[in-house]
């Protein structure tokens, strides 16, 4: 799928690498942002032809690897920092990485040891009811990410209200928690561009995903849809332009597409509400009824989207947790 071209915009150059999969999210954009030295927001993940796909854009500009003075990751999924490591093995000398503080570990080599990024996943499913051999899919999923990506050993943490300026730019460091909870966006004063992440996107509805590893939050009472929607309301008041996000298209109406969110998750709270009425369920259980169509990859966006809506429930006094299980059986209240 063919995506409009971003607008044209003096020190911004838009690169939006083509995704064969997962297809939903069309491409991975990264942004090369100033008149060089420059700082890249994002990397794109490490798939076949990608390095020398930002090799070619970044050429057209008329910058290379070596014009980059930093490189900004907006959260700590692969498809956004998984090519780092290979921009420095291209430029031949460090490029400072920075993250927010909360996703450090995200990007650690840590963090690709099989213990620590199947465990808390094959907990969380089992407690939601997914069959054995749904879990057996997509623990070999998860594995099948690391390959996306290459661990960071020397990233930097940076924190809401954080600058970074250069020659033709001013960027704000703005910390939006809920896709993941050291997520940001990055805003750009000077055209008033936001460069979103994965907290923005115009053509699907971002997943806040829940967060199963709990021994990596500061805050243990940290739920991430709740999180989401604050950090909504944190963008509201922004005087922006356009929004660049970490996939798809541009958009250029942020408070009208922020309103479609808050529509969304208040109808996908309502659809669960009433298909837990019919009797006490497993989250599993609630799939057919809430959604109208998942591909089988993604049956762990289901079941984690609706754990994150639950939680919201239960915060209303509209449902409860009937029994812990595992699996845990939800019921709703009044």
């Amino acid at each position: 799928m063919l995506i409009k071209p971003f607008p044209t915009l003096e020190n911004i150059h838009a690169i939006a690498i083509p995704m064969p999969e997962p297809p939903d999210l069309i491409t991975a954009n990264l942004y090369a942002v100033g008149k060089g030295p420059i700082t890249l927001i994002d990397t794109g993940p490490k798939i076949p032809g990608s390095l020398e796909f930002i090799k070619k854009k970044l050429h057209l500009a008329s910058f290379d690897c070596n014009d980059i003075e930093r490189i900004i990751v907006t959260h700590g999924h692969v498809d956004h920092f998984g090519l780092a490591v290979s921009i420095q093995e291209t430029a031949g000398r460090p490029i400072e990485c920075f993250i927010h503080t909360e996703d450090r570990w995200r990007v650690s080599r840590e963090n690709f040891r099989e213990d620590l990024w199947i465990e808390g996943m094959e907990r969380f499913m089992t407690m939601t009811g997914m069959p054995k051999r749904e879990i057996q899919k997509m623990r070999n999923r998860f594995l099948s990410f690391r390959s996306l990506a290459d661990p960071l050993e020397d990233v930097y943490s940076m924190d809401d209200g954080d600058e970074f300026k250069g020659d033709g730019y001013h960027l704000t460091v703005i910390h939006t928690p809920g896709h993941s909870l050291g997520a940001c966006c990055i805003y750009e004063s000077r055209h008033k561009v936001l460069f979103s992440g994965d907290h923005i996107i115009k053509h699907i509805t971002p997943n806040p995903f829940v967060e199963v590893n709990r021994n990596h939050l500061r805050d243990t009472q940290y739920q991430s849809l709740r999180a989401y929607l604050e950090s909504l309301d944190k963008l509201a008041g922004l005087d922006v332009r356009f929004v660049f996000p970490g996939h798809g298209e541009y958009i250029d109406d942020l408070h009208g597409i922020i309103s479609s969110y808050r529509v969304h998750h208040r109808e996908r709270m309502d659809l669960v509400w009433k298909a837990l009425k019919k009797q006490s369920r497993t989250i599993y259980d609630l799939i057919d009824d809430v959604f109208r169509f998942v591909p089988e990859n993604d049956v762990f966006l289901a079941v984690s989207e609706l754990f994150v809506h639950l939680e919201i429930l239960i915060n209303e006094g509209r449902a409860a947790l009937a029994d812990p299980g595992p699996p845990a059986l939800y019921r709703t209240l009044g």
